[in-house]
């Protein structure tokens, strides 16, 4: 292959490590985790729910540790789908790029249709949800197709914008301290509005919730080709995750101790705007409110940026018509961006922005993410192996027990959404595999570059 050539399938190395951690962290949304997924989480287990996302911290380690191995060792802006190839094989590897991008699909207009409830709450306005999702993922594609250093400085502005809402938060919680700090120790649920000790089994019901509120730390690989130091990658992710899950457990931490009344604020629908209705007022809710629909914003730009890195890989990989894939692999010579594979995934996510069925497609996409979990679960175990060829510069400590924990974990999780999944969501499962299979038969074994990885 030529320089010249080379150097159009190249995506330049201009991030340092803080780079990919802002943007990775500002992928998770920590601000729109704690208001939006650990309400539910306080509903199922009460107080539990901090020894419940604790658990989901140590789990999410396992996962973190499989993330920074693969990254490290099988270095691609294509993410899972290569260490999938790579280890497993071809149809291994379209199976796994298919289940990736139909997430990466779905996770945009979820997130941008809640965040309509906390543009209308700021402004005292009464926005249409779907025209505030349509307007907003637009303008994210827009901006996610710009040069990444500039996206990286955007996404890190935003990022401590969002965390300034968090403090709130802490700073009414802990500077209000209604409970003693014992309560973060010993799980209690309101029963006929009396707290009583909860059952453990309600707390180990509610890691799943916590698992959710901490996913996305695993993007950092999709930006190893963008960073200076393809070593940093591990790093990359580690960091990731222990900044996600100081920005989430802190506040939440707050909330307990800063409820005037247990029982009171386990059994509100709202325990968040239950703390700042007791302790703040109007002008602060709206702040925080404003604070949350930034949070949200500041993701959607930075899972454009993951799309674009999966979708260029994919046409250098070859994956797809001879067409698609030099539209995929064309940098934008100012912006030095894969803008083309950017906007690729433009269009469905702004008409997914005016579906009915949102809340169906948030079960499906919580079932695409485990998949996807256990998938990397499965490479790290066994990608030492079955790829002794390759070097592993970045080795997990204490391997296979991270790798090993991490696919039980998922299986399990896995299987008890299979349990509770609609026929539609397995039927769409199938039909996923079954456009695998057909894409890598008719493309994938005629394409040099996917099959060299």
């Amino acid at each position: 292959m030529s320089d010249s050539k080379a150097q159009a399938t190249a995506l330049t190395p201009t991030l340092k490590i803080p780079d990919v951690v802002a943007i990775t962290v500002s992928a998770v949304t920590p601000a729109s985790s704690v208001f939006v997924i650990a309400p539910f989480a306080i509903q199922q287990a009460g107080t539990g729910m901090i020894m419940a996302f604790v658990i989901a911290a140590l789990l999410a380690l396992m996962f973190a540790f499989c993330y920074a191995e693969l990254g490290r060792a099988h270095h691609s802006a294509g993410g899972e789908y290569v260490y999938a190839k790579r280890v497993f094989g071809g149809m291994a590897g379209y199976a796994t790029f298919i289940t990736v991008m139909s997430m990466m699909l779905f996770v945009p207009p979820v997130l941008a249709t809640g965040a309509s409830t906390y543009l209308n709450a700021a402004l005292g306005t009464h926005f249409d949800a779907q025209v505030v999702a349509l307007v907003i993922v637009v303008a994210s594609f827009g901006i996610g197709m710009l040069n990444i250093k500039l996206n990286a400085w955007v996404t890190g502005i935003c990022l401590f914008l969002e965390v300034g809402a968090l403090l709130v938060i802490v700073a009414l919680g802990y500077g209000h301290a209604e409970q003693p700090m014992s309560v973060l120790l010993h799980p209690q649920v309101a029963v006929n509005g009396v707290m009583q000790a909860a059952p453990w089994a309600l707390v180990i019901g509610a890691v799943g919730v916590g698992l959710f509120s901490y996913n996305g730390f695993g993007g950092a690989v999709l930006l190893a080709e963008d960073m200076h130091d393809s070593r940093g990658v591990a790093r990359a992710v580690l960091w990731s995750l222990a900044l996600v899950v100081v920005i989430e457990l802190v506040p939440l931490g707050a909330l307990l101790i800063g409820a005037p009344s247990l029982s009171a604020m386990v059994s509100s629908p709202d325990p968040i705007g239950y703390l700042l209705t007791s302790h703040g007022n109007e002008t602060l809710s709206r702040l925080v409110s404003a604070g949350i629909f930034l949070s949200v914003f500041n993701a959607l730009v930075a899972i454009v940026i993951q799309i674009g890195r999966v979708m260029f890989s994919s046409g250098r990989d070859a994956l797809w018509a001879s067409s698609l894939n030099r539209a995929f692999t064309r940098l934008h010579p100012r912006w030095e961006s894969p803008w083309l594979a950017t906007l690729f995934m433009a269009v469905p996510c702004a008409g997914l922005c005016l579906s009915a069925d949102l809340a169906g497609l948030t079960s499906f996409t919580v079932l695409l993410i485990v998949l996807v979990y256990l998938i990397v679960a499965v490479c790290a175990l066994l990608s030492r192996v079955l790829r002794r060829d390759r070097e592993h510069p970045y080795r997990m400590p204490f391997w296979p027990l991270p790798a090993l924990l991490a696919t039980l974990g998922a299986g399990y999780l896995m299987l008890t959404l299979l349990a509770e999944a609609s026929t539609r969501d397995v039927m769409v499962l199938v039909g996923l595999l079954a456009v695998s299979v057909i894409l890598y038969c008719t493309t994938g074994r005629l394409s040099p570059a996917f099959q060299k990885l």
